[in-house]
C-alpha cells in the first residue's frame, strides 16, 4: 500500500555515496563494514520481504534512458545497482559507497561483475559534472551530516533533463498507525538485530536515525532547495519508507 505526492520547483542550484565531518564518516563507513555479510538479510527481515519491490519501484523512478549512465550512491552491497541492470540490460552502472567491505559483497554477487564499484564519499564525489543520465540510493541521506551538499553533488553530476530516485526511511507518521509503527522501530527493530546480526548495535543506530530523520515532505522540500523540479515521493511500509524523485532541469 502506498501513498503518492509530488511538487515542482525552480530555484538556482547550491553546491556531494556517505559521510560528511571526518569522525561521523568514519563511524558509519565503520558500522556498516562490521555488518556487510548479514546486511541483505538484515533488509529482508526488517521489511517483511518487501525490499525486493521497493527496489524495483525505486529504479523505476529513475527514468533511465537507453544505454544510459546511471550512478548508485550508498550503493552498499549492490541492490539497486544490479536491479538497474536486470530491468536496464544496456546500462552502464557506477555503484558508489565508502563502505568497501559492503561493496565486496556486492562484486561476489551474480552481475556483480557488471557494476564499476568505487570507493567514494557522497559529499565529495569523484564524478566529472553532467556525467550521468540518472542517480539512485538507498537509505544514503539518513546517514550523511549534511543533507543540502549531498543533495548539491548529486544535481552537480546529472547531466539536464536526468533524474534522481531514493528509497529513504521515514518517522513514524502521526495517525492511528503510529503506536504500531513506532513500538516496530523502537523494539523490534534493534530485538530482531540481536538474533541475526553480530553487531546489534548497529541497528540499533539504524532504528534511531530512522525516528531523528526528516520527513518526505521535508526531504521533498530538500530537493527543490537543491534546484530539482518535479519533485514527488510515495509512501510504502504504513508511512515509515519512502520513494523520492526530482529531475535536473533542463538547461
Amino acid at each position: 500500500m502506498s501513498q503518492t505526492s509530488s511538487s515542482s520547483s525552480s530555484s538556482p542550484m547550491p553546491r556531494p555515496a556517505v559521510a560528511g565531518d571526518a569522525d561521523h564518516g568514519a563511524r558509519v563507513s565503520s558500522m556498516f563494514d562490521a555488518i556487510a555479510g548479514r546486511y541483505d538479510l538484515m533488509n529482508a527481515v526488517m521489511t517483511w520481504g518487501q525490499e525486493p519491490r521497493l527496489v524495483r519501484h525505486t529504479v523505476a523512478r529513475a527514468n533511465i534512458p537507453t544505454r544510459g549512465r546511471v550512478l548508485d550512491l550508498a550503493t552498499g552491497t549492490g541492490d539497486i545497482a544490479l536491479e538497474i541492470l536486470r530491468q536496464h540490460p544496456d546500462a552502464t552502472v557506477v555503484g558508489a559507497d565508502f563502505a568497501p567491505q559492503m561493496m565486496e559483497v556486492g562484486r561476489a554477487r551474480p552481475g556483480g561483475d557488471r557494476v564499476e564499484w568505487v570507493e567514494a564519499d557522497a559529499l565529495d564525489l569523484p564524478f566529472e559534472d553532467a556525467s550521468f543520465d540518472s542517480v539512485t540510493h538507498g537509505y544514503l541521506l539518513r546517514n550523511v551530516s549534511d543533507i543540502p551538499t549531498a543533495l548539491a553533488e548529486q544535481f552537480r553530476v546529472l547531466r539536464p533533463g536526468g533524474w534522481v530516485a531514493a528509497l529513504e526511511t521515514s518517522p513514524a507518521p502521526d495517525d492511528f498507525r503510529k503506536p504500531f509503527t513506532s513500538f516496530y522501530i523502537h523494539r523490534v527493530m534493534p530485538r530482531l538485530a540481536r538474533l541475526i546480526a553480530d553487531e546489534p548495535a548497529a541497528y540499533e543506530y539504524l532504528s534511531s536515525s530512522t525516528r531523528a530523520f526528516r520527513t518526505p515532505v521535508e526531504v521533498a522540500d530538500l530537493f527543490a532547495e537543491a534546484g530539482f523540479v518535479n519533485v514527488g515521493h510515495e509512501l510504502h511500509m504504513a508511512g515509515t519508507l519512502a520513494i523520492h524523485w526530482a529531475m535536473r532541469p533542463v538547461e
